[in-house]
């Protein structure tokens, strides 16, 4: 089916008799720097049209001695910043021979120029290029200061215990966030850039002593073939590096929390950041941990092990619930209980429609309420979902367009989907309901039991970044069992998930590698630092 799927897409995807050419990029001269007049002339060429982009020369006067030019974004830059660093550049162009190629001078990063399309580029990153007539050099100074989000509470992942921070659309902002909890050398990062329009910074992160080589190069390598014109978001960007890009099952985490992408590197995985969005991905992923959230390492082991339990009841409920009564209804009436199948045949009696059409329609109703709530400013789109389903339930089954029973099953199903803390597998699976309902349509129980067997088939063949999707189930892993639908006590989970191939398998040592030193319940500080000092020297 894989392979049916795939030759499909290609079909859809043929490319015209003439092919397009790439989009034309400006031409930029790559001339070296050295010439002030040409240099201007040659700047000013590159940003003709673009009348956001500010190209100022300054004559000799009060403010300067030579004849200086000044090229900014003045809408991505802090002015008070600027008129600094041109007082950095004048105090460095007394003495040029001191100058190198990258100079920081006082809280100023400053950057020699070679070419006018380096100027060009410093200018659209949000920096101030300086071209100075004395020494017939450009110097970029880094005034970046765009507009930007505060830290705020997470919209997509919820949590009651555990931190409330969640990203933004600065890259900074993130790997600022990620650095106040990761305080290590061993963590190592990146930056690339991707798209040939908007030259996004892209970061990658991960622990050089546990994450494996393999995965960081996989990962660098995909990255460095990417060839788009615009890349928009942290979406787009892992369905360019997916193992398999036409299923429409998610390879790779996508989260907005750092404590999760924290504990994700510490497993061996390794962690994409996209300027401009504030989503990180992190891989490789498995199909369990979509079903795993961060809140669950706050709670204790037994409410964590019973809620995991309940998502994965859930996930079942939501695909299975409303292709469950289409197979019953239209093929295994013997299935139901003689106290349901009188009321059953009452209600189903009044419908003019065979029950997969009457679920069927039912179904895109409920995603059509939920895409309008989605859409909706909150307040209001928490109303039109409740209020919308409500209404819309009972009339349909006052018009006699549907029965009870399925007006509770596709609630409940509907309800179940929510349950999913990954927003992209929730929506992953409200799709696979359609096809299970099809097939349960025609051939009723055998039909859905045909649908599960294509699912895991499909699961079998995927990977993320090489690694099998079902681990640690298939190929099975008992020791990575402590931490999948149930959730072991933390002491038990000393080692790190194995299918992750760390070089580093250890998370904690065993209690006969350390002992701690027992401490008094009323010990003074003094005395626990005296104990823990003994302790240390008994060792």
């Amino acid at each position: 089916m894989n392979k049916l799927l795939q030759t499909i897409m290609k079909k859809l995807h043929r490319r015209p008799k003439t092919p397009p050419v790439n989009p034309p990029t400006p031409n930029i001269p790559k001339r070296q720097i050295g010439s002030y007049k040409d240099d201007v002339q040659e700047l000013q060429a590159s940003f003709q049209g673009c009348d956001d982009v500010k190209i100022r020369e300054l004559t000799p006067g009060k403010i300067t001695d030579c004849p200086v030019a000044v090229a900014y974004i003045e809408s991505l830059i802090k002015i008070d910043w600027m008129e600094f660093a041109y007082s950095q550049i004048q105090a460095l162009t007394d003495k040029p021979e001191h100058l190198r190629p990258n100079e920081t001078s006082g809280s100023m990063e400053i950057v020699m120029l070679k070419t006018i399309k380096e100027a060009v580029s410093y200018v659209l990153d949000g920096w101030t290029v300086f071209i100075v007539e004395k020494t017939n050099k450009a110097y970029a100074v880094n005034t970046y200061f765009p507009p930007m989000r505060n830290v705020e509470r997470s919209e997509t992942e919820t949590v009651i215990l555990g931190p409330q921070e969640a990203y933004t659309e600065s890259i900074q902002i993130n790997l600022s966030l990620l650095r106040k909890r990761l305080k290590s050398t061993d963590l190592k990062i990146t930056f690339t850039r991707v798209g040939r329009y908007n030259k996004k910074f892209v970061a990658i992160a991960w622990l050089e002593s546990i994450a494996p080589k393999e995965f960081v190069e996989s990962v660098q390598a995909r990255i460095e073939a990417i060839d788009i014109d615009n890349l928009t978001d942290a979406g787009d960007f892992a369905q360019l590096i997916d193992d398999n890009p036409y299923s429409p099952f998610p390879q790779y985490h996508m989260t907005e929390r750092p404590e999760r992408i924290v504990s994700h590197l510490c497993d061996g995985k390794v962690a994409i950041f996209n300027d401009g969005s504030p989503f990180v991905l992190s891989g490789p992923a498995s199909f369990i941990e979509f079903f795993q959230s961060s809140e669950d390492y706050d709670n204790r082991w037994l409410s964590a092990s019973v809620i995991r339990t309940l998502r994965l009841i859930g996930v079942l409920i939501s695909i299975s619930l409303s292709a469950l009564y289409v197979a019953v209804v239209t093929f295994h009436y013997q299935l139901i209980p003689t106290n349901m199948l009188v009321p059953l045949t009452e209600s189903r009696s009044r419908v003019p429609f065979p029950p997969l059409y009457e679920t069927l329609l039912m179904e895109t109703t409920i995603e059509l309420l939920r895409e309008a709530g989605a859409r909706l400013p909150t307040k209001v789109g928490q109303t039109i979902g409740i209020v919308g389903g409500i209404v819309i339930g009972q009339a349909a089954v006052t018009a006699g367009l549907t029965s009870n029973i399925l007006i509770i099953s596709v609630a409940l199903s509907t309800v179940a989907s929510f349950i999913t803390p990954s927003y992209i597998m929730s929506s992953a699976l409200r799709a696979i309901r359609f096809p299970l309902i099809l097939l349960a349509g025609m051939w009723g129980l055998y039909g859905m039991f045909i649908g599960y067997l294509l699912m895991v088939i499909h699961f079998l063949r995927l990977s993320s970044l090489g690694s099998p999707y079902l681990v640690p189930f298939a190929p099975l892993r008992l020791i990575d069992w402590k931490d999948t639908f149930l959730r072991a006590p933390i002491p038990f989970m000393k080692y790190r998930p194995t299918h992750n191939a760390p070089k580093n398998s250890q998370r904690m040592p065993f209690q006969n590698e350390t002992t701690a030193p027992a401490v008094s319940p009323s010990a003074t500080p003094d005395e626990i630092n005296e104990n823990a000092s003994d302790g240390s020297d008994s060792k």
